[in-house]
């Protein structure tokens, strides 16, 4: 059984010191009311073992002591049971005059089983039966007889008042009921911790952040018992599974299937009987089981009593009950223990309770599974159809498990799709290329998983161009749509069109293909047809489209799911829509957490983060995007894994370390092949990191050069962010017509607001800019807000202090090109970027080495900088600037 004393050394950065008592504040509070309310005998704790009933009670003890009462603490042992006057261990007096003789009287009263000493001791150090008295006696259920008559004339006799401690189901009876004087006991159970406090606690003891999926899943394995995840986490940092990633902690692998953690819960599982861990075998071996079929195979005492004990957890699915292991550790122990004879005997058990129960259905794909792992026999095409059943209803480890018993190329190809959709493509794409064939739906998976999972659009390309059909399926017009969205490609056969989708501009859907679609790749035409839509100039339609359910998120990959959501937030963003945006993104987040999926988790993990960078705080930003970036590998869609690394180099760029971002950039860089049309997302985020860093003049000529090429392209929403940076870093109206031109062409509001801010910069119009201000703050786009306000001339006190709340909203951050001292827009985009440079402290020597000119022509253009600035030095510069260069360069 898990000891619940608090003696387990403290492992990894906390070594040295104990793990902190974290979330029990209410606990306390409810502990300390009922102690100090007349009438009764004192508060009993109860919880299972390791959850803190100990560390809780010492806890309200010291804070008693602290408060002058004087405090007895004991423990009774199994081994002193029985043994008159040491029935109650390691008594030891704190609190009051613990030095007095009194306090001397108490501990040899108890041991001399003496109680009316005890009480006569009490009376004589303070004002009579005043004087508060508290003892806690730890595992009192293991009181023996004796023992419990000595504190229970303590209470009745002496005015003592009880905390003690016991195990959750100890009997309220026999001896420990001897204990109550003055009134019952006040029994309140202690609970395990919740995911949130365990992620605050983690994040204390290792020391710096840990991803929400390592916590998650920490949580879960051990159900938040404070010394199991203190055992957990020690085997974790000693085998170097839990280990820092990226500033993040992370827990790569299954922290359940360690054989050391089995140790942990082998006791627990030695006091089930014999029935018991029948029944249990079942539910390890089958994860989950029809409640019918269970009561059938191990009786309804046996599931009621497991479920009494909180060993398994029922849950309503479908119109019954499912039974599954309420502990992942107790499950993981159990099936390492299940030798291949008994497995194969508990699985024809199961196959004869199903016939006989009626659930699951014969052809239901787990009933299939249990008949061949039962070693019956079963047609290899049922089995195959099992297995699309079980891909295509979102269950791809099952789909894996039932492939393997299909045997040739059949089974290889479900096999693969199954593993795709566990985000395991290399894996999947050696079984299709070798398996596959040429079917379309085979080529279109695999050009799909190529460039989405793999990275290799070259080879996507070429796979795609050797299919010999001239007729495009449903399937390959999908995957020909997903090449073209980021590889800038053009199919032979004409644009591409999703089958349920828009064309490739931003008109109506068109007619659907004929033909269905693979499950995996319909889960990449949700996607796909999200994507377009968002970045074609159609935001609100792709958010609509999610919020009435056309689209929906994908039910079979998880990383395609990830995706989805991603770009259903982004799409409210965009829209106009943050405030929905903050509150979706949570819930996706959560669910993700849940299902145990690090893409997904990564993937909308990082939506997160980009919410709150629109929302004005990039330091509420970086905690998810750093989380993103730790949990980014090579199950991550390729196209995401680029979105996550812009994400977090903008963020870090925002609070100041423009090194870095660059640095990011430049590995981000060197992970696409070829001219892809990622790269063009890269150059929208160098814009934003230049603008972070004081490269302003840089950072306009880069904006209105892809803004113009993204607009003639009919790439209409990144071409509006482009052009919306252009006019915030170089107002003019030109720039304002163009931005208002291409606002137009989309269908989102806040496009809209763009055009008006740019307009209203452009004239330097204070009351429509403090207007603009407060219409972006409705929205939640704080950052946008106070940029605008910030930009608006004059509004006196009232102005000011409207720019001090927004700072205040935006945890101090505040917009980074705020207007300028000086007429600075008098500067050639050439002069100002020499004043860039040298504001940073560049030489001139440097200057010119950096942009590839003379030092001469370094030279004259800063004498005719100055002259416009009227400034003599580059120390004058960084106050005329509207922004000083960050010191680090970068870029």
């Amino acid at each position: 059984m898990i000891d619940d004393s608090g003696a387990i050394d403290a492992v990894g950065p906390v070594a040295g010191g104990g793990w902190p008592t974290v979330g029990r504040e209410e606990e306390v509070r409810e502990i300390l009311a009922a102690l100090a309310m007349p009438p009764g005998s004192g508060v009993l704790l109860t919880g299972e073992p390791g959850v803190g009933k100990t560390r809780l009670a010492d806890l309200v003890l010291d804070l008693s002591a602290a408060a002058g009462a004087l405090i007895i603490r004991g423990a009774a042992t199994e081994a002193t049971r029985g043994i008159s006057g040491v029935g109650i261990a390691g008594l030891r007096v704190s609190g009051g005059s613990t030095g007095s003789p009194s306090g001397l009287s108490v501990v040899s009263g108890l041991l001399a089983g003496a109680p009316r000493g005890v009480h006569d001791a009490a009376l004589e150090e303070g004002e009579g039966p005043a004087r508060w008295v508290v003892l806690g006696i730890d595992d009192a259920d293991q009181l023996d007889a004796a023992s419990a008559a000595v504190v229970g004339d303590l209470v009745r006799t002496g005015g003592v008042t009880l905390l003690l401690t016991a195990r959750s189901g100890a009997p309220l009876d026999g001896p420990l009921a001897r204990v109550c004087g003055r009134g019952p006991l006040v029994v309140l159970p202690v609970a395990n911790l919740s995911r949130a406090v365990v992620l605050h606690l983690l994040t204390d003891v290792l020391e710096g952040p840990v991803d929400g999926l390592t916590a998650d899943v920490l949580w879960r394995i051990t159900r938040g018992n404070p010394l199991l995840l203190r055992r957990v986490v020690g085997i974790g940092l000693e085998t170097g599974d839990l280990a820092r990633s990226r500033e993040v902690w992370s827990w790569r692998g299954s922290p359940g299937g360690h054989p050391r953690l089995h140790e942990l819960v082998a006791a627990d599982l030695a006091t089930l009987g014999a029935e018991e861990t029948k029944a249990l075998e079942y539910v390890a071996l089958t994860g989950s089981l029809p409640r019918a079929t269970a009561e059938h195979l191990a009786g309804p005492a046996i599931v009621g009593e497991l479920a009494h004990r909180a060993v398994i957890t029922l849950t309503p699915r479908g119109g019954t009950d499912e039974v599954t292991m309420s502990h992942p550790l107790h499950r993981q122990a159990l099936l390492a223990g299940i030798g291949p004879l008994r497995r194969r005997q508990r699985y024809r058990e199961l196959v004869a309770a199903a016939g006989e129960a009626g659930v699951p259905d014969p052809g239901d794909p787990a009933a299939v599974l249990w008949r061949l792992e039962a070693d019956l026999d079963v047609p290899a095409s049922q089995a195959l159809v099992a297995g699309g059943r079980a891909l295509a209803s979102g269950d791809p480890v099952l789909a894996e498990s039932l492939a393997h018993h299909v045997p040739g190329a059949p089974g290889a190809v479900l096999r693969g799709q199954a593993l795709i959709a566990q985000g395991r493509a290399a894996d999947g794409e050696r079984l299709l290329a070798d398996h596959g064939g040429g079917t379309a739906e085979t080529v279109a998976l695999r050009s799909l998983n190529l460039f989405w999972g793999l990275s290799r659009p070259g080879e996507a390309h070429e796979t795609m161009a050797r299919h010999p059909g001239t007729e495009r399926s449903a399937d390959l017009r999908v995957a020909e749509l997903g090449l073209a969205l980021f590889t800038r490609a053009t199919s032979a056969a004409g644009p591409a069109v999703l089958p349920d989708g828009a064309a490739s501009g931003a008109g109506p859907p068109e007619a659907p293909a004929h033909g269905p679609l693979n499950p995996l790749v319909a889960d990449a035409a949700t996607v796909l047809r999200a994507y377009r839509l968002t970045f074609r100039g159609r935001p609100a339609r792709a958010a609509e489209d999610f919020d009435r359910g056309p689209l929906g998120l994908p039910a079979r990959w998880p990383a395609m799911r990830g995706s989805a959501a991603a770009c259903h937030v982004h799409a409210l963003v965009l829209a106009g829509r943050l405030r929905e945006a903050l509150l979706l993104v949570d819930t996706y987040y959560e669910e993700a957490v849940r299902r145990a999926e690090p893409s997904e988790v990564a993937i909308v993990g990082h939506v997160r983060g980009h919410c709150r960078l629109w929302a004005g705080s990039p330091r509420r930003a970086l905690a998810p995007l750093r989380e993103a970036r730790a949990l980014v590998d090579e199950h991550i869609p390729f196209p995401m894994r680029v979105f996550i690394g812009c994400e977090y180099a903008v963020c870090v760029a925002a609070l100041g370390h423009s090194q870095e971002a660059f640095q990011e950039l430049d590995r981000l860089r060197e992970l696409i092949p070829g001219d892809l049309g990622l790269r063009d997302r890269l150059e929208f985020s160098r814009i934003r990191l230049l603008a972070h860093s004081g490269r302003l003049a840089h950072a306009t000529d880069l904006a209105n050069r892809l803004a113009d090429r993204y607009l003639r392209d009919s790439r209409l929403t990144t071409g509006v962010e482009c052009a919306y940076y252009h006019v915030r870093l170089h107002p003019s109206s030109r720039a304002a017509a163009r931005l208002r031109e291409a606002a137009g062409a989309c269908d989102s509001p806040l496009f809209e607001l763009f055009a008006d801010h740019a307009e209203a910069l452009t004239a330097r119009d204070g009351a429509v800019l403090r207007g603009i201000a407060d219409r972006f703050a409705e929205l939640g786009y704080l950052g946008l807000a106070l940029e605008a306000a910030s930009a608006a001339p004059g509004g006196g006190h009232a102005a000011r202090r409207r720019l001090d709340d927004l700072v205040e909203r935006c945890d101090g951050h505040r917009p980074p090109w705020p207007p300028s001292s000086a007429d600075a827009t008098a500067l050639t985009s050439r002069e100002r970027e020499m004043c860039e440079l040298a504001a940073a402290g560049l030489s001139d020597s440097a200057i010119a080495a950096n942009l590839g000119v003379s030092v001469r022509t370094v030279t004259n253009l800063l004498g005719r900088a100055y002259h416009k600035l009227g400034v003599h030095s580059r120390r004058q510069l960084g106050a005329v600037l509207p922004l000083a260069p960050d010191p680090e360069g970068g870029g």
